[in-house]
């Protein structure tokens, strides 16, 4: 009997080690199932990323393809000079401007007659209080006198390119709107309310535009914010055409563009940019090897009008 029982757990413990080892072969291969997949999907997204990478450059490629020569015109020798990078960054934003205008002539033409009236083009009501205050901000933008002086045939009403001045009153020709550019600057710089602009005012304020749209560095950082800068003396006395020591809204017209830069002065900086990070050679000029080498300079600047191609 004792035999026997030794015989039977014998036979009970193979069986028992048996099943251990099986249960360890299965977790194994499962692990190493899971594993694999892990590793498969992992590399499939990795390969995909690369793919949208690579889609995407391969769109933005062709679009420089494309595009060269329609800016390579002024004139055609293969190369992208600064006027012609220029001229292309300037009718993009012309072409956004008129985009702008036609959604804001939609939304203020209540009456569907082609023309915005001035009441039609009312300031926002969130911006008066119940006592006529505007809340601190600067109401002129609604003003009738911005609206009159963007109204170039005097009929009361803007068509649509009035209407396009009046949103965008720095690219405009229209000399009424530029003698309204000039006396928003007196309202804004006239501190002590005479109604002119002296030399305080002016040095604090309208010269460092003046100095910054010129690039040239005429405050020497060793000056206090009171001395009496020289290069901004021989400007404010060239502007003071009758000698009185103050600065009329008729004497700021000649600098008006400068403290107003219209969109050809943005384009140009722009285009500066965009040559100094992509040529190579520093020749002044691009091409379309070095614009194709450096893709992503050009993707947000020139290709606005192409996204939906690109993405």
């Amino acid at each position: 009997m004792g035999k026997i029982c030794t015989v039977i757990c014998i036979v009970l413990t193979i069986l028992i080690l048996i099943l251990l080892l099986l249960f360890q072969s299965t977790t194994n291969n499962n692990q190493q199932i899971h594993r694999r997949l892990r590793l498969n999907s992992t590399t499939l997204s990795a390969s995909n990323h690369q793919h949208a990478e690579y889609d995407q450059k391969f769109n933005v490629t062709n679009t420089i393809v494309r595009l060269f020569p329609e800016i390579d015109v002024d004139p055609t020798d293969w190369f992208v000079s600064l006027h012609e990078l220029t001229q292309w960054n300037l009718q993009q934003a012309q072409r956004e401007f008129m985009q702008q205008t036609k959604m804001e002539m939609i939304i203020h033409d209540k009456n569907h007659d082609g023309f915005v009236s001035f009441s039609e083009y009312s300031h926002p009501s969130w911006l008066q209080t119940r006592d006529g205050d505007s809340f601190g901000y600067d109401m002129s933008w609604w003003k009738e006198e911005h609206f009159n002086a963007s109204d170039a045939d005097g009929n009361g009403l803007l068509n649509f390119a009035e209407f396009n001045d009046f949103l965008h009153p720095a690219d405009s020709n229209n000399p009424k709107l530029r003698q309204w550019l000039c006396k928003a600057e007196i309202r804004e710089r006239d501190m002590d309310r005479d109604g002119k602009v002296n030399f305080k005012e002016f040095f604090h304020g309208l010269f460092d535009l003046v100095r910054n749209y010129d690039e040239e560095s005429y405050y020497d950082s060793s000056h206090s914010d009171d001395s009496m800068d020289a290069s901004a003396i021989v400007l404010f006395a060239q502007l003071d055409k009758d000698g009185d020591g103050y600065l009329s809204d008729i004497e700021l017209l000649p600098i008006i563009g400068k403290l107003h830069p219209s969109g050809h002065y943005y384009a140009k900086q722009q285009a500066e940019y965009l040559i100094s990070q992509a040529e190579v050679d520093k020749d002044g000029h691009l091409t379309l090897t070095e614009m194709i080498e450096n893709p992503y300079v050009f993707y947000s600047a020139i290709f606005n009008n192409d996204k939906d191609e690109i993405e």
